[in-house]
């Protein structure tokens, strides 16, 4: 995986996580453009938590 150029910090990313999941949640599912949206959002929450996860631990990749 590449490390996103901007690694937030572990308690920012889950803060940024916990919304988009929010969001994600409210999402209308016959609304495929805002599902499209949602995983787009999602994925690049998950990759910054992970960054940021790796980082806080030393670990590169």
């Amino acid at each position: 995986m590449k490390l996103p150029a901007f690694v937030p910090s572990v308690p920012a990313a889950i803060a940024t996580a916990r919304e988009y999941l929010d969001q994600a949640e409210r999402a209308d599912i016959h609304d495929h453009g805002r599902i499209i949206e949602s995983h787009a959002s999602l994925t690049v929450c998950l990759e910054q938590l992970l960054a940021a996860l790796d980082a806080e631990q030393g670990v590169t990749r």
